[in-house]
């Protein structure tokens, strides 16, 4: 098995019962016979990283983003796409947008460790090849078809994501680790 080098990113994880409706959304769609994509563990990529925050970085980090949202609920809009930037192949990452327009300014607790924000921000479901266009806007379709209430939530952690692609027997495919979570102070 050939691996890659190992990708970091910074990531917002909403709380559990936002990424159990997402999770319930992503294999319906699998279920109902989605195939030629890669599941991705239902958070929302910030930022690329050259190497992982430490705990300290991301306790800052965690305290002003939450001084940025305040009380204030993070909502989840439409099906939507970013390029998810990975070793090996150009591949959109597909989910649910996010209405979260972080300053710049916040994210400067990454010093040089960070490399660049991602936008627009989607909390992600799917990893597609980017020549899959039409396979895409399908799967937008029915993710927006299949979230039909508002979502949306207050609690959330930032955490370090590490991503490897691997190579088996010609086979492709996509590991990572979520590491300590540092859960957004609460706001009162």
């Amino acid at each position: 098995m050939k691996k890659s080098a190992k990708n970091s990113f910074l990531v917002l994880i909403p709380h559990r019962d936002v990424r159990g409706v997402v999770r319930k959304c992503s294999e319906r769609l699998v279920k109902d016979g989605l195939n030629g994509v890669y599941p991705f563990p239902w958070v929302l990529p910030l930022a690329t990283l050259s190497q992982p925050l430490n705990i300290e970085e991301l306790k800052c980090f965690a305290h002003s983003l939450r001084g940025f949202v305040g009380t204030a609920k993070i909502c989840v809009g439409q099906a939507a796409t970013t390029l998810f930037p990975t070793n090996k192949n150009k591949m959109e990452l597909l989910g649910w947008q996010v209405d979260l327009d972080i300053p710049t300014n916040i994210f400067e607790v990454g010093g040089k460790k960070l490399e660049s924000i991602l936008s627009p921000m989607v909390i992600g479901s799917f990893l597609f090849p980017s020549a899959c266009e039409q396979q895409i806007d399908a799967v937008k379709q029915k993710l927006n078809s299949s979230l039909r209430e508002g979502l949306s939530f207050r609690a959330a952690a930032v955490a370090n994501l590490s991503w490897r692609s691997f190579d088996a027997d010609g086979e492709i495919g996509y590991k990572w680790k979520i590491g300590k979570l540092c859960w957004l102070p609460a706001k009162k």
